[in-house]
């Protein structure tokens, strides 16, 4: 079974959503890293359906956290057994209340 043909419009039409969706992704980094958003925010908003954050890897929002560098975010995912390549709409309820509470300091 192959991947059905596309036409050149529905190719460029993926693409701009792409691009969207990968823009859309590095403004909400930049409002975590701001302060405007909080982890809870973000998770809020990927169990909610919105794309932009469901697809968001939960490395990318840890590290996007003021204070997290690479090291501090693996051990973070390690402590919360969170696997490497999680994105933010799979998270489990668990999951995302201990990751809420470890990075907002909020219990759920």
């Amino acid at each position: 079974m192959t991947a059905p043909e596309l036409t050149k419009e529905q190719r460029q039409a993926n693409l701009e959503k792409a691009m969207r969706i990968r823009k859309e992704r590095s403004e909400i980094r930049a409002k975590i890293s701001n302060g405007i958003y909080t982890a809870a925010i973000v998770v809020q908003r990927a169990l909610e359906g919105e794309q932009a954050y469901a697809g968001m890897r939960v490395k990318q929002l840890i590290n996007a956290m003021p204070g997290y560098g690479f090291k501090r975010t693996q051990a973070l995912m390690k402590e919360l057994h969170i696997a490497e390549n999680k994105r933010v709409g799979g998270l489990g309820s668990v999951q995302a209340a201990n990751l809420i509470m470890k990075l907002d300091g909020v219990e759920q």
